[in-house]
């Protein structure tokens, strides 16, 4: 290659010489001696002749590999690629001794326990084993033998076993072997599906150099080897009686179903049992479920069963004649859970010692009424982490159900709870609501019979009487007040019971379009302005970008008791010679700060929080903002101001702001309250849909 510069190529058995000139001639020799001269010569210019013989040249020659390649491999110890079968007896024990004496950094076997009695048979094998071992120990090859098998809980195997760990062999026992047998060196893999029989070799080996090969077997092996058990361990735990454990798949629906019922049958302390579906239930009595459970003895056995379809269940297992008794009841507890997409087998665990899950096919309706025809593979297991795993969950359900039935229980008294409140409410309100209403008729016709006596010249002339009447006019006004203070509470009563009766149907509201501006002005008018001039309030409005009319679609007077209790509520709050602020917003674009004045941060308060909810609604709305310079909400009454009973007044009922939240909501806007960034008072703000011209008058 180097001096001629010629393409050579490597092909294994090659025999025979010829040779190809130009594609027009074609010379071999039959024989041919190192270092001789050629004594016969074949010559053919022949067309057909040198095409064909081109023709097997360009085959081997596709075949071949090159002479780059070849040569790397001698000098690294690699092995040609390539995959073959072995059929010959004598050559398979001749290939495993030419694999385990060419070892040079360790042997991965993974096989049946039978290897291991035809390495103990073997001498020639058994001692390139050993001569791999004692390369290890003086440190000329880095793993020495690991090897993977199932070991059975029989004292033959057991002390086999121990006779190759005690020559060096790592071994690991696995329940998860591999239908074939193989090893795995750095240079070749060799597998049968054969299985040994009285210590007598393979009769077939496949041999290969394929890196695919040799990679993808070493992954399962590493995994296998991690997740496995230390032979010593494995021992330990067959010679302390805790090592029967095994695990196995079972395909044959007939086997698991003679599992599932031997399994019942010899239970002696407690069953679980997990059903996917009612369906599932009835296979397990077509099969003669039902039928052992009556011949088990009660008071021995305790019988727990959750399924989706508790009732059903009950109703089956729990048949019984009419005449006899039956003390069964007590020990069978059946338990309902939610039907669970991912729960599609059979769980069933007896005595905490053994577990059979049983696979359904994947059949959504779960129609199928054969129990061969209707299960998948089945997986039996005495493994005690598989079991405690599986008891973990079937608890875990359990309790789960334990809960969701107090639960159940708890909400059904709270809602009994709940309706008792609602009656008392409305009964007490209304029964209330009778004479107050004739105290507050007499409260009016007394004060014009006050004011007419006050305005009779004989009164005015007499100072006693005078006094008197003065005296009374006062205990009157006492009275007038407190009468009035009850009708509100009365009423906020009432409303409360509506609400509350009204969960899912929101409040009867009659409504029409409004011009909201005109409404508050009413509001402070009529209802509050003398608790304004009590505390010598400013009223300020801030009608940012409106006209002087602002049409909402609203109940006017739902709407007026909004703007009353809130209007009201800044009043109480606010300090003498106070100021409250009353912001009305459409469209927050158009803000400037002419006339912003010294709420400028509140406004843009209300600017921010409109512009969130306006990124979530579609509905045009109107926003109003009132705030005071009161002392603002405590941190404690904030995150459930809008609630029942809560409240930071020492006078008042915690029912205004939730009636106020609930109104808001009935007419599809909302509510929320801050603390001004200035640290005085606080503001409230509510939201109702706008109203324009294509609106009608009436809902």
């Amino acid at each position: 290659m180097e001096e001629f510069g010629a393409e050579i190529k490597h092909l294994e058995g090659l025999k025979g010489n010829f040779g190809i000139s130009d594609g027009k001639v074609y010379i071999a020799s039959a024989v041919l001696e190192e270092s001789k001269p050629l004594t016969e010569l074949i010559y053919s210019n022949i067309k057909d002749v040198v095409e064909q013989n081109q023709s097997v040249f360009e085959t081997l020659w596709k075949k071949a590999i090159p002479a780059e390649q070849r040569i790397r491999e001698m000098e690294e110890g690699l092995l040609p690629v390539e995959t073959y079968l072995i059929d010959d007896p004598t050559e398979i024990l001749d290939y495993a001794l030419d694999l385990v004496n060419n070892v040079n950094t360790g042997l991965s076997n993974c096989t049946s326990i039978s290897y291991f009695k035809v390495l103990d048979y073997s001498k020639p094998l058994l001692q390139v084993y050993l001569n791999l071992l004692s390369r290890q120990r003086e440190g000329k090859i880095k793993d020495g033998v690991r090897w993977l098998t199932y070991i059975d809980n029989k004292k033959e195997d057991v002390e086999l076993i121990e006779k190759f760990l005690s020559i060096g062999i790592k071994i690991k026992h696995s329940s998860r072997l591999p239908p074939l047998n193989f090893s795995l060196s750095e240079r070749q893999f060799v597998w049968t599906v054969e299985e040994l029989v009285d210590e007598k070799m393979f009769e077939k080996l496949l041999h290969s150099t394929e890196p695919l090969y040799m990679r993808h077997f070493q992954s399962i092996f590493e995994e296998l080897w991690e997740e496995g058990i230390d032979a010593y361990e494995r021992i330990r735990r067959i010679q302390s009686g805790i090592a029967s454990e095994t695990t196995k798949v079972i395909e044959n629906p007939i086997q698991t179903k003679e599992i599932f019922l031997h399994l019942l049958k010899n239970a002696h302390e407690e069953i679980m049992i997990i059903f996917p579906s009612f369906n599932s239930v009835k296979r397990k009595g077509e099969i003669g479920l039902f039928d052992l459970l009556r011949q088990k003895r009660p008071e021995k056995l305790r019988f727990r069963i959750l399924t989706p379809f508790a009732g059903k269940v009950k109703e089956i297992l729990l048949r019984k004649n009419a005449k006899e008794k039956d003390d069964r009841r007590e020990n069978i507890i059946i338990k309902e859970i939610e039907k669970q997409q991912d729960i599609r087998s059979t769980i069933l665990i007896v005595d905490k010692k053994f577990l059979l899950t049983i696979e359904h096919k994947d059949d959504k309706d779960d129609t199928k009424e054969i129990f061969e025809e209707a299960i998948g593979p089945s997986t039996y297991s005495t493994s005690q982490p598989t079991l405690s795993s599986y008891i973990s969950i079937f608890e875990s359900l359990w309790i789960q159900t334990e809960m969701f039935e107090n639960v159940r229980r708890a909400n059904e008294k709270l809602i009994q709870s709940e309706e008792m409140e609602k009656e008392f409410l409305n009964t007490a309100a209304h029964e209330l609501r009778t004479p107050t209403q004739a105290i507050m008729g007499y409260v009016e016709l007394d004060e014009e019979v006050f004011d007419d006596i006050l305005k009779n010249p004989k009164v005015k002339a007499d100072d006693e009487l005078k006094r008197i009447i003065g005296l009374l006019y006062k205990h009157f006004d006492t009275i007038s007040r407190n009468a009035s203070r009850l009708d509100d509470l009365i009423n906020n009563l009432l409303d409360v019971a509506k609400i509350e009766s009204n969960i899912n149907n929101s409040l009867s509201l009659q409504k029409e379009r409004l011009d909201l501006v005109k409404e508050i002005n009413e509001a402070i008018k009529t209802q509050l302005l003398q608790k304004i001039k009590s505390k010598n309030i400013a009223i300020n409005f801030i009608n940012d970008s409106l006209d002087e009319q602002c049409w909402v679609y609203a109940d006017k007077s739902r709407l007026n008791q909004i703007v009353n209790n809130l209007i009201d509520n800044a009043i109480k709050f606010s300090h003498q010679n106070g100021r409250i602020d009353i912001i009305i917003k459409e469209n927050i674009s158009h803000s400037n700060d002419r006339d912003v004045g010294k709420k400028k941060n509140i406004v843009r308060s209300i600017q921010n929080d409109i512009k969130k909810i306006r990124e979530k609604r579609e509905t045009e709305e109107i926003f109003v903002g009132i705030s005071d310079n009161g002392k603002g909400i405590s941190s404690q009454v904030m995150p459930n101001l809008f609630q029942k009973f809560i409240t930071d007044s020492d006078t008042g009922t915690g029912l205004g702001l939730f009636i106020t939240r609930n109104l808001v909501e009935a007419h599809g806007g909302r509510i929320w309250a801050f603390n001004n960034n200035d640290g005085f008072g606080s503001t409230f703000v509510f939201s109702l849909p706008k109203a324009d011209d294509s609106v009608l008058e009436s809902d």
